[in-house]
């Protein structure tokens, strides 16, 4: 469940800013333009695949400590990753549409039509890297065919919801989404977080200190039923170390204030 929500997200974000990219150069009755912002959009799909690829083949198969010390930093980058995309998009998202039709309206002024093809291409390959890196940070969490289904489920969908978006923009809110959404993936990366200290302990790379500060195995296992679903999505752990808890709940405090104190405002 929890690559469904990235992938979807990520496919989403890249769908509405490809979306804007269209209908504003249709609004400059530049149809005809269109072959460069495909052309960019499959260019970035093929460069994530092959990022993807190069990221399982080079960065996988570690064993023993190296593995839980690839795995706790591969962890600790999605977080803030993730931190930085929620908070950008909520940022950007306030006036992307408006920056959006000021950097067409420069191209098709100046004839550089090329870079239609390259702001297709960043908004595809950009989101495209950053869910390999995400995805991968999860599978470490969970098991990965039911990642690889999920996401898949997720990309399909996002993909679907586009395309409604872009023919129906007044009655669809993006922007609803996004805010409900940033707050669930705030609360996946602490998992994140919390798991990739925990590794980081496994690797012998910080204290243990105490653990497990309690132990709920018994009562609610991270191994099956709801509890796998949790670990997988939040990062829920049955059994885990007290600098694990700290970090877990620091984040979640400290990170969540700022998030819903600044979207408030």
């Amino acid at each position: 469940m929890g690559a469904f929500l990235i992938t979807f997200r990520e496919s989403l974000e890249a769908g509405v800013i490809v979306g804007m990219l269209f209908a504003i150069l249709h609004m400059f009755e530049k149809q005809k333009r269109d072959i460069y912002l495909w052309t960019g959009v499959i260019a970035g799909l093929i460069c994530s695949i092959i990022f993807a690829w190069i990221f399982h083949v080079f960065l996988g198969g570690f064993e023993g400590k190296n593995e839980k010390i690839y795995e706790g930093i591969l962890m600790v980058v999605a977080c803030g990753l993730i931190t930085h995309m929620v908070f950008w998009m909520r940022e950007k998202g306030k006036c992307l549409k408006r920056d959006v039709a000021e950097k067409i309206h420069v191209i098709l002024k100046k004839m550089t039509l090329w870079m239609l093809a390259v702001l297709s291409f960043c908004a595809v390959i950009r989101e495209g890297i950053e869910t390999v890196i995400f995805l991968n940070a999860i599978d470490a969490q969970g098991n990965g065919a039911i990642s690889l289904v999920w996401g898949a489920f997720g990309i399909i969908t996002a993909v679907a919801l586009s395309y409604g978006i872009y023919f129906s923009s007044h009655k669809v809110n993006p922007k609803q989404f996004f805010q409900i959404s940033g707050g669930v993936l705030l609360v996946m990366a602490a998992g994140l977080l919390a798991h990739g200290i925990v590794e980081f302990q496994g690797a012998q790379w910080l204290p243990i200190i105490q653990k497990p500060l309690y132990d709920l195995s018994n009562i609610f296992s991270e191994s099956e039923g709801l509890g796998l679903y949790l670990k997988a999505l939040f990062g829920y752990d049955a059994n885990p170390s007290l600098i694990a808890v700290v970090a877990y709940w620091m984040f979640i405090g400290v990170v969540g204030a700022f998030y819903f104190r600044r979207q408030k405002n």
